[in-house]
C-alpha cells in the first residue's frame, strides 16, 4: 500500500479530526503478541502498525494490516493467517476510541503520564468495546504511546481446531508501543 494510500485509511478511520496542528502521527508503531502454552510459545511482531493522535481531544485510532505479522515460528504465520484471523478475508485490525479524561497540559517531556483508553476493537470481522490502561511519554518531539492489554479468542469468534487447541493460548496478551511525531499532511494533497 502507498504511504498516501496508508495515510487516506488511517484518515478515515479518524473522522473526529479537527486539526492536522493537533495531530500526531506513526506509521512505524510496534505490536507484539505471544500465546503461552505448556507446549509451545508462538509469537509474532508487527512494525507497520498506522496510529493518529489528536493531542487536543485525546482521540487515537489505529489499524494494521493482518498479513505483516512476523512470525518467530514459520509454519505459525501460515496457521495464523488462513485458519484464524483469515487475514483474505478479515485484512486488517483497528482501534478508533479516547483516553478518558485526556489532559494535554499532562504531555510534559519525560514524564509518564498514565491514560485510560476507551474505545472500538475490530479483528476478524467482529468490533468489541474496550477499555485499557497505558503510558503517554512526550520527549521533545515525539510522543511514545505504551500499553499492555490481553484479548480473548471467542470475543473475536476465533477458532482453534481441536487437534491443535492445547498448543494456541485461549488468552492472547498484546504490548502495543507506538512512537509518535508531528503530523505533515503530504505535499500535493
Amino acid at each position: 500500500m502507498s504511504k498516501s494510500g496508508f495515510i487516506l485509511l488511517l484518515l478515515t478511520i479518524f473522522t473526529a479530526v479537527k486539526s492536522q496542528d493537533n495531530l500526531w502521527f506513526t506509521r512505524t508503531g510496534h505490536i507484539y503478541f505471544i500465546s503461552h502454552t505448556d507446549i509451545i510459545d508462538i509469537d509474532a511482531n508487527h512494525y507497520q502498525t498506522g496510529s493518529f493522535l489528536n493531542i487536543a481531544s485525546g482521540e487515537i485510532a489505529l489499524t494494521l494490516l493482518m498479513k505483516s505479522f512476523q512470525f518467530t515460528l514459520p509454519l505459525a504465520e501460515e496457521h495464523f493467517n488462513e485458519n484464524y484471523v483469515e487475514s483474505e478475508k478479515f485484512p486488517k485490525a483497528t482501534f478508533k476510541g479516547k483516553i478518558l479524561d485526556f489532559d494535554p497540559s499532562k504531555l510534559l517531556n519525560d514524564i509518564d503520564y498514565k491514560v485510560v483508553i476507551q474505545g472500538d476493537l475490530a479483528i476478524h470481522g467482529v468490533t468489541s468495546s474496550v477499555r485499557e490502561q497505558g503510558i503517554l511519554r512526550r520527549s521533545g518531539n515525539e510522543i511514545r504511546a505504551v500499553s499492555r492489554f490481553t484479548i480473548q479468542l471467542d470475543t473475536f469468534n476465533i477458532k482453534v481446531p481441536n487437534i491443535v487447541e492445547d498448543r494456541v493460548a485461549k488468552e492472547i496478551p498484546i504490548d502495543v508501543n507506538l512512537k509518535y511525531e508531528p503530523y505533515k499532511k503530504p505535499a500535493g494533497k
